[in-house]
């Protein structure tokens, strides 16, 4: 009987420890070098900047992906609390897709 309850709790908190796996990656920037279709760029950018400058989803706005030297651009804004100074940003991505990362911040 002892082996079957320790089982249980191995299982239980195998079970927890992969619940706070996914808690911590969902808010975590997506790696360099991910390939993303063209057409699921503009969510992967907001994604992106949701998780790294800690902002909500909802304001967040992105543009569909531009090409500009030899690159795809998805340009955007997060909305701050003074709509007169909303930041840009623009994500980048590799003609095929790869994620480059970034450019531009919101302003504290």
């Amino acid at each position: 009987m002892m082996k079957y309850h320790s089982k249980h709790v191995l299982l239980t908190l195998a079970i927890i420890g992969c619940g706070m796996a996914r808690i911590g990656n969902a808010a975590e920037e997506p790696r360099l070098g991910t390939i993303v279709p063209e057409g699921e760029m503009t969510i992967f950018c907001q994604k992106a900047v949701a998780a790294k400058f800690e902002a909500q989803p909802e304001d967040i706005t992105t543009d569909p992906p531009i090409r500009r030297e030899g690159k795809l651009l998805v340009l955007g804004t997060v909305d701050s609390e003074d709509d007169d100074r909303d930041a840009g940003f623009d994500c980048r991505f590799e003609e095929n897709g790869a994620y480059l990362g970034i450019i531009g911040a919101p302003s504290d």
